[in-house]
Protein backbone atom coordinates (compact mmCIF):
# COMPACT_ATOMS: atom_id res chain seq x y z
CA UNK A 1 0.00 0.00 0.00
CA UNK A 2 1.42 3.73 -1.40
CA UNK A 3 0.37 6.17 1.23
CA UNK A 4 1.92 9.52 1.48
CA UNK A 5 3.32 10.60 5.20
CA UNK A 6 2.64 7.09 6.54
CA UNK A 7 5.29 4.95 7.96
CA UNK A 8 5.23 1.40 9.70
CA UNK A 9 7.83 0.69 11.78
CA UNK A 10 8.67 -3.16 13.08
CA UNK A 11 6.54 -3.18 16.82
CA UNK A 12 4.64 -0.70 16.15
CA UNK A 13 0.90 -0.72 15.72
CA UNK A 14 -1.00 1.33 12.81
CA UNK A 15 -4.80 1.65 12.70
CA UNK A 16 -6.10 1.67 8.40
CA UNK A 17 -9.25 2.59 7.08
CA UNK A 18 -9.55 0.77 3.46
CA UNK A 19 -11.75 2.49 1.93
CA UNK A 20 -10.41 3.20 -2.48
CA UNK A 21 -11.43 0.11 -4.64
CA UNK A 22 -7.86 -1.04 -5.14
CA UNK A 23 -6.89 -1.63 -1.69
CA UNK A 24 -9.99 -3.34 -0.70
CA UNK A 25 -8.88 -5.43 -3.64
CA UNK A 26 -5.71 -5.67 -1.99
CA UNK A 27 -7.17 -6.44 1.52
CA UNK A 28 -9.38 -9.34 1.01
CA UNK A 29 -6.12 -11.00 -1.35
CA UNK A 30 -4.30 -10.67 1.48
CA UNK A 31 -6.42 -12.04 4.04
CA UNK A 32 -7.15 -15.07 1.72
CA UNK A 33 -3.22 -15.60 1.76
CA UNK A 34 -0.65 -14.75 4.46
CA UNK A 35 -1.96 -11.11 6.07
CA UNK A 36 0.81 -9.47 5.39
CA UNK A 37 1.53 -6.12 3.39
CA UNK A 38 4.03 -3.36 3.65
CA UNK A 39 3.07 0.63 3.62
CA UNK A 40 5.56 2.50 1.72
CA UNK A 41 6.04 5.91 1.03
CA UNK A 42 5.58 7.86 -2.42
CA UNK A 43 8.64 10.14 -3.58
CA UNK A 44 7.88 13.73 -4.07
CA UNK A 45 10.19 13.94 -7.31
CA UNK A 46 8.85 11.46 -9.72
CA UNK A 47 5.23 9.81 -10.53
CA UNK A 48 4.03 6.51 -8.85
CA UNK A 49 7.51 5.80 -7.84
CA UNK A 50 8.26 4.61 -4.28
CA UNK A 51 11.25 4.77 -1.54
CA UNK A 52 12.90 1.05 -1.72
CA UNK A 53 12.35 0.27 1.82
CA UNK A 54 8.89 0.00 3.56
CA UNK A 55 7.72 -1.50 6.70
CA UNK A 56 6.00 -4.91 6.27
CA UNK A 57 2.90 -6.01 8.60
CA UNK A 58 0.80 -8.80 9.44
CA UNK A 59 -3.62 -7.28 9.69
CA UNK A 60 -4.07 -8.17 13.36
CA UNK A 61 -7.67 -7.53 13.03
CA UNK A 62 -10.04 -6.36 10.32
CA UNK A 63 -13.66 -5.14 10.81
CA UNK A 64 -15.28 -5.22 7.39
CA UNK A 65 -17.99 -2.35 7.28
CA UNK A 66 -21.31 -1.96 5.81
CA UNK A 67 -20.51 -0.34 3.12
CA UNK A 68 -17.59 -2.08 1.94
CA UNK A 69 -14.61 -0.33 3.68
CA UNK A 70 -12.89 -2.13 6.31
CA UNK A 71 -11.00 -0.69 9.50
CA UNK A 72 -7.94 -2.95 10.83
CA UNK A 73 -5.08 -2.80 12.80
CA UNK A 74 -1.25 -3.42 11.08
CA UNK A 75 1.72 -4.50 13.69
CA UNK A 76 4.69 -4.07 11.79
CA UNK A 77 7.34 -6.88 11.88
CA UNK A 78 10.34 -6.13 9.11
CA UNK A 79 11.84 -3.44 7.40
CA UNK A 80 11.56 -4.78 4.02
CA UNK A 81 13.75 -3.67 0.20
CA UNK A 82 11.56 -4.00 -2.43
CA UNK A 83 13.27 -6.75 -5.19
CA UNK A 84 10.94 -7.02 -7.72
CA UNK A 85 7.61 -6.74 -8.85
CA UNK A 86 4.97 -9.67 -9.60
CA UNK A 87 2.20 -6.88 -10.37
CA UNK A 88 1.60 -3.20 -10.56
CA UNK A 89 -2.20 -3.36 -11.15
CA UNK A 90 -4.83 -2.65 -9.52
CA UNK A 91 -2.66 -2.99 -6.57
CA UNK A 92 1.00 -3.88 -6.34
CA UNK A 93 2.55 -7.37 -5.49
CA UNK A 94 6.25 -7.11 -4.27
CA UNK A 95 9.26 -9.51 -4.05
CA UNK A 96 10.79 -7.93 -0.88
CA UNK A 97 14.42 -9.04 1.57
CA UNK A 98 13.69 -8.64 5.14
CA UNK A 99 16.43 -6.11 6.71
CA UNK A 100 17.57 -6.88 9.79
CA UNK A 101 19.22 -4.16 12.16
CA UNK A 102 23.54 -4.40 12.29
CA UNK A 103 23.80 -4.01 15.81
CA UNK A 104 22.04 -4.70 19.66
CA UNK A 105 22.89 -3.11 22.63
CA UNK A 106 26.22 -2.00 23.37
CA UNK A 107 27.46 0.75 25.93
CA UNK A 108 26.98 3.55 23.35
CA UNK A 109 23.50 2.61 22.24
CA UNK A 110 22.55 2.14 25.98
CA UNK A 111 23.74 5.67 26.87
CA UNK A 112 21.91 6.90 23.52
CA UNK A 113 18.80 4.96 24.42
CA UNK A 114 18.79 6.54 27.66
CA UNK A 115 19.78 10.22 26.02
CA UNK A 116 16.29 9.70 23.92
CA UNK A 117 14.08 8.59 26.43
CA UNK A 118 15.18 11.83 28.54
CA UNK A 119 14.26 13.75 25.13
CA UNK A 120 10.73 11.94 25.48
CA UNK A 121 9.82 12.50 28.81
CA UNK A 122 11.02 16.52 28.15
CA UNK A 123 8.37 16.39 24.72
CA UNK A 124 5.87 15.25 27.57
CA UNK A 125 6.34 17.73 29.97
CA UNK A 126 6.16 20.31 26.91
CA UNK A 127 2.58 18.85 26.22
CA UNK A 128 3.91 16.26 23.41
CA UNK A 129 0.56 13.21 23.97
CA UNK A 130 2.22 10.05 23.80
CA UNK A 131 -0.75 7.20 23.29
CA UNK A 132 -1.61 5.68 26.57
CA UNK A 133 -0.52 2.14 25.05
CA UNK A 134 2.96 3.33 24.74
CA UNK A 135 3.33 4.68 28.33
CA UNK A 136 4.16 1.55 30.17
CA UNK A 137 6.42 -0.34 27.43
CA UNK A 138 8.40 2.86 27.33
CA UNK A 139 9.64 2.43 30.84
CA UNK A 140 9.86 -1.49 30.73
CA UNK A 141 11.68 -2.28 27.26
CA UNK A 142 15.65 -2.38 27.12
CA UNK A 143 16.06 -3.47 23.39
CA UNK A 144 17.01 -0.31 22.05
CA UNK A 145 16.29 -1.42 18.54
CA UNK A 146 12.62 -2.10 19.41
CA UNK A 147 12.75 1.12 21.34
CA UNK A 148 13.97 3.78 18.57
CA UNK A 149 11.14 2.21 16.21
CA UNK A 150 8.37 2.43 18.56
CA UNK A 151 9.51 6.02 19.18
CA UNK A 152 10.25 6.83 16.03
CA UNK A 153 6.81 5.56 14.50
CA UNK A 154 4.97 8.24 17.53
CA UNK A 155 7.35 10.89 18.41
CA UNK A 156 8.25 12.00 14.68
CA UNK A 157 6.18 13.94 12.94
CA UNK A 158 8.33 14.71 10.15
CA UNK A 159 7.40 11.86 6.89
CA UNK A 160 10.87 12.40 5.58
CA UNK A 161 12.51 12.29 8.91
CA UNK A 162 10.48 9.09 9.77
CA UNK A 163 11.31 7.33 6.30
CA UNK A 164 15.00 8.09 7.38
CA UNK A 165 14.61 6.43 10.48
CA UNK A 166 13.17 3.31 8.92
CA UNK A 167 15.78 2.84 6.54
CA UNK A 168 18.97 3.26 9.06
CA UNK A 169 19.86 -0.57 10.04
CA UNK A 170 22.24 1.02 12.17
CA UNK A 171 20.49 0.84 16.08
CA UNK A 172 23.66 3.41 16.64
CA UNK A 173 23.32 5.45 13.78
CA UNK A 174 19.26 5.54 14.36
CA UNK A 175 19.59 6.91 17.90
CA UNK A 176 21.47 9.25 16.75
CA UNK A 177 19.63 10.44 14.23
CA UNK A 178 16.28 9.95 16.21
CA UNK A 179 17.91 12.01 19.24
CA UNK A 180 18.58 14.79 17.04
CA UNK A 181 15.05 14.64 15.66
CA UNK A 182 13.69 14.76 19.13
CA UNK A 183 15.71 17.64 20.01
CA UNK A 184 14.59 20.07 17.21
CA UNK A 185 11.01 19.02 18.11
CA UNK A 186 12.08 20.39 21.55
CA UNK A 187 13.02 23.56 19.65
CA UNK A 188 9.92 24.19 18.17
Amino acid sequence: MVLPEVSLFPNALLPLHIFEPRYREMLAYTLEHERIFAMAMPHDTQENAIFDIAGAGLIRACVKNEDGTSNLILQGIHRVMFTGWKQLKPFRIATVQALESHEKLTPETADLRAEVQQACLQLQENGFKFPPQFEPYFHQNTDADIFSDVISSVAINDPQRRQSLLEELSVTRRLKSLLTFLNSELQN
